[in-house]
């Protein structure tokens, strides 16, 4: 498989990794769901030689909440796009969805499912909509 392309979204940081992914996950804890706004993260990782920036390095901020764990994010338009942590280093964990290019592997898990918002019990039975309309998607 070739490399997967991602990005931050506004564009100005660009970066590859090569597979195979170690892993992919849904991640539910409370640190996730507060740095992207959102009920869980999905989070894949590579060891660190098979990731590279290709475009914004300079443009990348990091905060450190927690000792050993430092968020990479892009400055201009905030996207969280990957971590690393002492107790795995060697190793960058990535967003899925700031790739732009097919996975290698489906999310096979929850992580941190104890932390998980009770709001989204049940969003597979919910109806789907295409984007902007009230058309309705079977």
């Amino acid at each position: 498989m070739e490399s997967i392309p991602g990005s931050c979204f506004c564009g100005d940081v660009r970066f590859e990794l090569e597979p195979p992914t170690e892993f992919c996950s849904h991640c539910h804890c409370e640190s996730c769901r507060k740095s992207h706004g959102a009920a869980f993260v999905t989070w894949t990782s590579v060891p660190e030689n098979r990731f590279r920036v290709l475009q914004g390095a300079q443009g990348l901020r990091r905060f450190e909440r927690t000792p050993g764990i430092v968020w990479e994010f892009c400055g201009r338009c905030g996207s969280s796009m990957f971590y690393r942590s002492d107790e795995a280093r060697g190793r960058v964990y990535i967003t899925v969805a700031s790739l732009s290019g097919p996975m290698d592997r489906m999310p096979d898990s929850h992580a941190s499912y104890e932390e998980h918002v009770d709001w989204i019990e049940g969003l597979e039975q919910l109806p789907r909509y295409r984007a902007k309309t009230s058309e309705r998607l079977q």
